[in-house]
């Protein structure tokens, strides 16, 4: 059995040599067609601009007001921060809303003149009929409100690399140790229905920046003032949340042959 298989296999070989050598002409031209098309196609990558629609109704929540961001009790060393910084992070977003030709804002002015004598807390968040409630003096279909956590986290980084030996002429590995302190800004960003009480936006942006230190500038940064970074930070969260609700464009690749 095994001696017939051999020899059909031998057989079919034997045949498709045959073949290759009667039509040698014909396989050779069809190899090279193949292979001019092949080397003749180039493959481009163009950017293409892809627009996105805005997460939200923008022909329903065209305008809105902005009050001020409220820390969060669980946020550590924020006895360090300025009270102001709510307000101001509430700037920073309300600025990058005015920007948009989508949206109306209420202006600092306005908001603090109908906010006078009110003090935003926590618990505020959850209180949509009290927000809906002041919504209706600014007169607007969405009223913006948040929470922030600023927060670092320090740990012991070594890094790697060569030096150049004097004694050994020649490079060597090495290694340094250092401190990498990282600050973390979670910004919570709501947007509240004024007509229907409710929430329609409820998303928590984080944002991060990394600084490396060694023992002694690490120690100078503990008692230098962090509003600098945090105001970064909320401008990084911002835009991030702006570009959400607002329509744009992305870009994406597209390959073409040719």
């Amino acid at each position: 059995m095994q001696k017939k298989i051999k020899s059909l296999i031998s057989q079919s070989y034997m045949r498709w040599i045959q073949f290759l050598k009667q039509h040698q002409l014909t396989c050779m031209l069809v190899i090279g067609l193949l292979t001019f098309c092949a080397c003749g196609n180039k493959v481009t990558r163009v950017p293409i601009p892809i627009k996105v629609q805005s997460e939200i109704d923008i022909d329903t929540y065209s305008n809105f007001a902005v009050l001020p961001f409220v820390s969060e009790k669980s946020s550590t060393k924020l006895g360090e921060l300025p009270v102001e910084i709510g307000s101001e992070i509430a700037a920073i977003l309300r600025g990058r809303l005015a920007r948009q030709k989508h949206f109306e804002v209420v202006n600092k002015q306005e908001t603090a003149r109908i906010m006078t004598g009110e003090v935003v807390e926590e618990g505020w968040l959850a209180n949509t009929e009290r927000l809906s409630e002041l919504g209706r003096y600014f007169e607007v279909k969405g009223i913006i409100v948040g929470s922030y956590r600023f927060f670092t986290d320090t740990r012991p980084r070594r890094y790697y690399g060569e030096r150049y030996s004097v004694r050994q002429q020649r490079y060597i590995m090495d290694y340094q140790d250092y401190m990498e302190k990282t600050y973390q800004l979670l910004l919570r960003v709501v947007i509240i229905d004024v007509d229907t009480e409710k929430i329609i936006w409820d998303e928590a942006y984080l944002q991060k920046t990394a600084e490396a230190h060694s023992i002694g500038s690490f120690v100078f940064s503990q008692m230098a003032p962090q509003e600098t970074t945090l105001r970064e930070l909320s401008r990084r969260a911002a835009s991030e949340f702006t570009r959400d609700i607002s329509p744009h464009y992305e870009q994406e690749d597209r390959f073409l042959i040719r």
